[in-house]
């Protein structure tokens, strides 16, 4: 069951300008984690500060667990919405230690203020030093903080921006799960806004992808990954291969060599192979293989990036185990695991 819905919501902030977004519509569904992902300018933000209420869209409908929060001129004010905000920079309050940071947004009808900021101050993790002041706390402790004062009011939905981007690349990881974990386990709906496709797919439920105001895609990461929508959300998440192809009876016939393959039938001449580089496995023989030239290769630790060309100097990528050696110029035999199939022009 969707908690929130937006429905045909725009978005301009000046009339000589593009719109910031533009029809969009999607649900949320209660209790998951939900990723709006794109550019700068993607519109992203917007629609974050729209839900809270931050900003009134131009159009559109926004519902939140069966309380219409903007419909035409109508629209409920940002303090009455029972939404839980998590800034980018945290916005701790400098002159207020950690409890009565949390604390601050509690109501006394809600019960003891200062004992529910004690209890969801241990929920993310934070049991002990209640008097310390923001500035003697890590980047990642500042951050769950500011989620404890966040979630404890109750909130219907819980939005946070960009809450990774302070976050040196050793502490990410760590931090994405446990964010993660809190969530689940309070059982809140959140919506997080990131650039880095690396925090949605390991940290979200569902993704939604924007670029230029407009939705492409709202699927489960594996989906976005492995079945993206466009070119663009093909491309957003890494490197895709395309390789032309003639179809013939029997299968395909590329400049790295013929891959045999039944779904060429359906298809007359030129077409386009579309495959991650992980998709590719390296053989030991020519035999029902294809061929390419090492013209690059970057170690990355777990991995290596390998960068293989044809006769002509077209190329793909290839993901290969970080164990086998490589030289720039040698000859390699491959396959293609999965591809997909598309007419080229």
């Amino acid at each position: 069951m969707n908690i929130l819905r937006l429905q045909g919501i725009d978005k301009k902030y000046s009339a000589s300008e593009d719109y910031a977004v533009k029809d969009i519509s999607f649900g949320v569904r209660k209790g998951e984690i939900l990723a709006l992902v794109g550019e700068s300018g993607s519109g992203k933000t917007t629609l974050l500060r729209l839900i809270s209420g931050l900003e009134h869209p131009d159009a559109g409908t926004i519902v939140l667990s069966a309380n219409t929060l903007v419909s035409g001129n109508r629209s409920v004010p940002a303090n009455e919405r029972n939404v839980g905000m998590v800034f980018q920079d945290y916005a701790l309050f400098p002159h207020l230690n950690l409890l009565e940071n949390v604390q601050f947004g509690v109501r006394k009808t809600q019960g003891d203020p200062a004992e529910i900021a004690r209890k969801t101050l241990q929920l993310v993790g934070l049991k002990e030093n209640y008097s310390k002041y923001p500035h003697q706390l890590s980047g990642g402790q500042q951050q769950r903080v500011a989620l404890a004062r966040a979630i404890a009011p109750n909130p219907s939905i819980l939005l946070m921006d960009e809450p990774f981007s302070n976050l040196d690349a050793m502490l990410k990881d760590q931090v994405r799960e446990e964010i993660r974990q809190i969530i689940k386990r309070t059982g809140v709906t959140a919506i997080f806004v990131t650039h880095d496709t690396r925090d949605a797919l390991s940290t979200a439920d569902r993704v939604a992808i924007l670029h230029k105001g407009y939705l492409q895609q709202l699927d489960s990461p594996k989906n976005l990954y492995e079945n993206p929508a466009n070119p663009y959300v093909a491309n957003f998440f890494g490197r895709r291969n395309q390789v032309i192809a003639t179809a013939t009876e029997d299968g395909f016939y590329t400049s790295f060599g013929f891959i045999a393959d039944e779904r060429s039938r359906n298809f007359r001449n030129s077409v386009k192979l579309l495959f991650r580089p992980e998709e590719i496995k390296i053989k030991k023989s020519l035999k029902q293989a294809l061929i390419g030239t090492v013209r690059q290769c970057a170690y990355f630790g777990d991995h290596q990036m390998v960068l293989l060309a044809d006769e002509s100097g077209k190329s793909i990528y290839v993901r290969a185990s970080p164990t086998r050696y490589f030289v720039e110029g040698s000859e390699v035999f491959f396959t293609i695991r999965s591809f997909k199939v598309e007419e080229a022009f």
